[in-house]
């Protein structure tokens, strides 16, 4: 119901912003104002502001978070990353996140209930692309097209941003807006989020941020989140009763979360039921799903890890595992931040020990790979 919301909202703003803009074209036509060459430009034009805004979008993130007190973590557009490192350097790299063309990702300033600052670091972004829409509105428009078009498209950002709506930055507002119990899950988040681009992985983290946070006034991602860094926890601590428990807990709920979430516990599931229930009936089902395959084919760790684990156990072809494994260990530079590599070699080495035990003497030992 919600991602039916998400695209009649979409369909809504572009209708009413695209209807705008054919009343103004057919007007300018009309009177002789607008050659054909103008045209060529304007439709030639919307893939470079398009780009353009989602550029101002994030920066503005990053403006009004420096503004309040947040420092720069990573800064996305696609899959194009830039990753501030803790000796100051700035590090390139290729990260895609279904769903989002953007990210920019801050450190908070410490917490303090009722006085957290987070409205304006996610509101950055609609400002951003009001603020410079308005501008060259009030420079270039209605004179001249192509701006007209940044604009448009710069209006189509903020209200598809602004309008809460799945997990974007209107509803990140109203949901830490909800409760101090939410305005503190998602400080939790951000701050784990920096934590993990330092290095430090789960057991590193403050024993408080494993503490259940209420659902307040409701559960919402901020509280999925919470639980996938029990889930992580209890693996990096190999309490896998307990770890194949709260996942178990988590599938039940998988209609309830965000697509990205639903996503990577999908893809957590595949992993542990190929290790430990190879001919379970969820395997095929799982395996073939259309997202976890879309996500499959990014060139991370855990995706190499998840399709091991499948050709290990279920399709028995070790040779191939191996092989994965390997690959996995080569993009360990690659990893979105320290943390990810370093569980993900863990994860690796945990992979290996279980297919020796499978294969015994025939499991072809993986190329060791240094950190």
């Amino acid at each position: 119901m919600k991602k039916v919301m998400k695209q009649l909202i979409n369909i809504l703003v572009m209708a009413i912003i695209g209807g705008f803009f054919g009343y103004y074209l057919g007007m300018g036509i009309g009177r002789g104002e607008i050659s054909g060459t103008v045209i060529i430009l304007t439709v030639l034009s919307f893939p470079v502001w398009f780009v353009a805004q989602i550029i101002i979008h994030e920066a503005g993130h990053a403006l009004f978070g420096l503004l309040t007190g947040y420092r720069m973590v990573s800064f996305r557009i696609f899959s194009f990353m830039w990753v501030w490192q803790k000796d100051g350097k700035i590090v390139f790299r290729r990260h895609k996140i279904p769903g989002t063309l953007g990210q920019c990702l801050m450190s908070p300033p410490p917490y303090n209930e009722g006085k957290f600052p987070f409205r304006l670091y996610l509101m950055g972004g609609v400002l951003a692309n009001l603020i410079f829409s308005l501008i060259i509105g009030i420079l270039f428009t209605p004179g001249s097209l192509p701006a007209t078009a940044f604009v448009i498209i710069g209006l189509f950002f903020a209200l598809t941003n602004g309008i809460p709506s799945g997990f974007n930055d209107g509803a990140t507002i109203r949901m830490a807006s909800s409760s101090k119990e939410q305005a503190y899950l998602f400080y939790l988040q951000v701050e784990a989020n920096y934590l993990f681009n330092l290095g430090k992985t789960y057991v590193d983290l403050p024993e408080s941020y494993f503490d259940l946070v209420p659902e307040i006034p409701k559960r919402t991602y901020f509280n999925d989140y919470q639980a996938f860094l029990q889930l992580g926890l209890l693996f990096e601590q190999k309490n896998l009763v307990e770890y194949e428990e709260r996942l178990e807990e988590l599938w039940d709920r998988q209609d309830e979360m965000i697509p990205l979430y639903q996503i990577e516990l999908k893809k957590t599931m595949l992993t542990w039921l190929c290790t430990n229930e190879p001919e379970d009936e969820w395997i095929p089902q799982l395996w073939n799903d259309k997202a976890v395959k879309t996500s499959l084919k990014q060139p991370r760790m855990g995706n190499r890890i998840t399709e091991a684990a499948y050709y290990g156990f279920v399709e028995g072809n070790q040779e191939k595992a191996a092989a994965l494994l390997t690959d996995g260990k080569a993009l360990y530079d690659k990893a979105p931040n320290l943390a990810a590599a370093k569980l993900s070699l863990d994860e690796i080495e945990w992979l290996e020990q279980l297919l020796k035990k499978s294969f015994q003497d025939e499991y072809l030992e993986v190329e060791e790979v240094t950190e």
